[in-house]
């Protein structure tokens, strides 16, 4: 009787390695379609996502474009970047105040004449609270 055992535990194990085949082909049939079909979602997205930045871009040309047509638009710019002053416009010029006063200069002069020890000593000796 042991041989009788034996048969039907043959079966069993070539149905489940048989099994175990088919299944494995099936995977292996789905993983490829799958794994290219996951690529190209990527890309689609990809795609998605330059096409909106293309669209923004053109979206912001032609918005300033319209600006660029309209003479006030031109007018502003041109007084803001260049300067440009119409007719009849006060124009108003502001000099700057100058960096160092004379008396900077003469003491510049006088530190000068000293060796550079002496000029580095007197920067270490001078007190600087006002």
């Amino acid at each position: 009787m042991p041989g009788r055992n034996l048969l039907p535990q043959s079966t069993l194990a070539r149905q489940v390695a048989i099994l175990g085949l088919v299944l494995c082909a099936i995977a292996l049939s789905i993983a490829f379609p799958v794994r290219s079909y996951l690529e190209q979602r990527t890309e689609l997205a990809t795609a998605v996502a330059a096409q909106q930045d293309l669209e923004q871009q053109r979206d912001e040309l032609q918005a300033r474009k319209v600006a660029l047509s309209d003479p006030d638009y031109i007018a502003a710019e041109a007084r803001r970047r260049l300067q440009y002053v119409t007719p009849g416009d006060t124009v108003f010029v502001v000099h700057a105040p100058g960096l160092a006063s004379s008396g900077d200069e003469v003491a510049a002069q006088a530190t000068s004449d000293q060796p550079w020890y002496g000029n580095l000593w007197d920067t270490l000796s001078e007190d600087d609270n006002p």
